[in-house]
C-alpha cells in the first residue's frame, strides 16, 4: 500500500488531509508539521532534539548533509534564515533536515504533498525526499480562475495537451478588461480597508509572536520567527498608503508628455515565494531595493508607471512610497486602478515573475523580465537594455497554449478559507484530485 506525507499547517491541516484521501484512497496517510499541534511525525519532538546536539559542534557545516553552493541557497531564498545571524541559520538547518530525514526513514512516503515551497522547511523537505525516493508535490494557486499548478519552486512541472477549445475560452476570459483573479480585492473601498486591517494586524503582531511562541514552548518555529521579523520590518504607527494618479486618463497624459518610453511596474507582494524560490535572478529578493534600484538607473530611457499590488497595498517598508515619489522617471498610480486599462497605455511591462506579465503578452507588449517567469519559455522576456521595438510579438493563443498545458484543473486556495464553505471545498478538492491522480498516472 502506497504512503502518502502530507506538509500542514494549522489553516490548511483539513483540507490537505481531505485532499490526500481524495487523491489516494485506502492510503496510509500522515502529516508532517512545524506546529506541534498539527505533526503526527515526530518531527516537531526530533527538530529540538537536533537542535541541543548542535550547540556541540563550533563548526556545524560539515555535519550538514548539502554542499556549500546548497547551503547558500537554502538560506538566500528564505526570509527567515537570510535575516538571522548565519550560526543560528545553520544550525537550523542541520536540525530540520535531520528530523525530516528521520520521519522519512520512518514512514518511507511514496509521495509528499504540501504547497509549493516559501520556506527553508519545505525546501528541506522537498530535497530530502527526492534523495530518498519520495515524489514531493508542490501545489500552488493560479491568476486563471479554475485552475492550479504543481511546483517545486517556480518551474513548469506539467505537460499536458490542450485543446483548442480550452485556449480560447481562457484567452477570452483573460483578455476581458474587467477579468481579475479570484485573490485580488475587488475595488478602491475594499482594497482601502484591507489596508488598514493589514496594518493593524501587523501592529500587534511583534507582541503577539513572542508571546504565543513561549505559550507553545515553540520558540524556533518557523512561521513564528518569520512573522516577528517580517512584522517589525514593515512597523508603523500609522498605516502607510498613498493618493497619487488614480485615472487612467491622467496617466496616459503623463505619458504623452515624456519622450521616453512607459513601462508599467505592478508591484508584486513581497516578501513572497514567487519572488524568494521561484525568481532565477537572485538580485530581485531585495525587492524594494531592486525596484529603487532598477527605476533609477533607466532614468534616460524609461518612464515608470508604478502600482502597488492590492493585496499588499501600505504593507512596505517605512518610506519606500516616498522614495518612488522623488524619482523623477516615476509615475505612482494607485492601486485600484486597473491594471487591464495600463497596460492598453502603456509600451512595456517589467516583472519579476509576476503574471500581469502574461497578460502584457498576450495583448502584444513587450515583457521585461530577468526572472524566466514559468508562463512563457525564457527567450520571450527582454533585458530593459533593449528596445521595445525589437521586441517580438507572439501569438495569443500560442502563449495560452503553452501557459495552459502546465495547468491543470480546479481551483486550490492557499489562503486558509477552506473551511469557511466545507461543502464548496470538498468539491474543488475533488476536482484537484482527480487532476492530480490523471497527472500521476499520466507522469509514471
Amino acid at each position: 500500500m502506497a504512503s502518502v506525507l502530507i506538509y500542514a499547517r494549522p489553516w490548511n491541516e483539513a483540507q490537505f488531509y481531505d485532499l490526500a484521501n481524495r487523491t489516494w484512497p485506502k492510503t496510509s496517510v500522515g502529516i508532517i508539521s512545524e506546529h506541534s499541534d498539527v505533526d503526527q511525525s515526530g518531527f516537531f519532538k526530533y527538530f529540538y532534539s537536533y537542535f541541543e546536539e548542535s550547540k556541540k559542534y563550533s563548526n556545524i557545516l560539515p555535519y550538514i548533509e548539502f554542499d556549500n553552493d546548497e547551503v547558500s541557497s537554502i538560506v538566500i531564498r528564505c526570509r527567515l534564515l537570510r535575516s538571522i545571524p548565519y550560526s543560528l541559520a545553520l544550525q537550523l538547518i542541520f536540525s530540520a533536515s535531520n528530523a525530516i530525514n528521520q520521519v522519512l526513514d520512518e514512514q518511507h512516503p511514496n509521495y509528499v504533498l504540501s504547497v509549493t515551497v516559501d520556506s527553508y522547511i519545505i525546501d528541506l523537505l522537498a530535497r530530502l525526499s527526492r534523495k530518498k525516493g519520495a515524489r514531493f508535490i508542490g501545489l500552488a494557486p493560479t491568476f486563471v480562475n479554475g485552475y492550479f499548478r504543481i511546483t517545486e519552486r517556480g518551474e513548469k512541472a506539467v505537460n499536458r495537451e490542450v485543446s483548442a477549445d480550452e485556449v480560447e475560452s481562457v484567452l477570452a476570459m483573460l483578455t476581458d478588461q474587467k477579468y481579475k483573479p479570484q485573490w485580488l480585492a475587488p475595488d478602491r473601498g475594499t482594497i482601502r480597508k484591507k489596508a488598514v486591517k493589514l496594518w493593524a494586524r501587523n501592529l500587534v503582531k511583534p507582541m503577539w509572536f513572542a508571546f504565543y511562541s513561549r505559550w507553545k514552548n515553540d520558540p524556533l518555529n518557523a512561521h513564528y520567527m518569520t512573522t516577528d521579523i517580517v512584522s517589525r520590518r514593515y512597523l508603523s504607527l500609522f498605516p502607510r498608503l498613498y493618493n497619487e494618479v488614480g485615472k487612467v486618463a491622467d496617466v496616459q497624459t503623463a505619458i504623452e508628455k515624456d519622450t521616453r518610453t512607459s513601462v508599467f511596474l505592478p508591484l508584486q507582494m513581497s516578501p513572497e515565494a514567487t519572488i524568494d524560490y521561484w525568481s532565477s535572478d537572485l538580485s530581485w529578493i531585495d525587492y524594494e531595493e531592486k525596484i529603487l534600484s532598477t527605476v533609477k538607473r533607466q532614468s534616460e530611457k524609461h518612464l515608470f508607471i508604478v502600482k502597488e499590488h492590492p493585496n499588499v497595498f501600505g504593507f512596505r517598508t517605512p518610506g519606500f512610497y516616498d522614495e518612488l515619489r522623488q524619482i523623477n522617471n516615476v509615475v505612482l498610480v494607485n492601486p485600484e486602478v486597473s491594471s487591464n486599462d495600463l497596460l492598453q497605455i502603456c509600451d512595456s511591462v517589467l516583472v519579476c515573475t509576476g503574471t500581469v506579465g502574461f497578460e502584457a503578452l498576450v495583448r502584444g507588449k513587450a515583457v521585461f523580465s530577468s526572472s524566466e517567469p514559468f508562463y512563457a519559455e525564457p527567450s520571450v522576456f527582454r533585458s530593459l537594455d533593449d528596445e521595445v521595438g525589437d521586441c517580438h510579438v507572439y501569438a495569443p493563443s500560442e502563449l495560452v497554449e503553452y501557459l495552459l498545458s502546465g495547468f491543470l484543473p480546479g481551483t486550490f486556495n492557499n489562503d486558509g478559507s477552506w473551511g469557511n464553505d466545507l461543502k464548496s471545498g470538498k468539491l474543488n478538492n475533488e476536482v484537484v484530485a482527480d487532476s492530480l491522480r490523471n497527472y500521476i498516472g499520466d507522469s509514471e
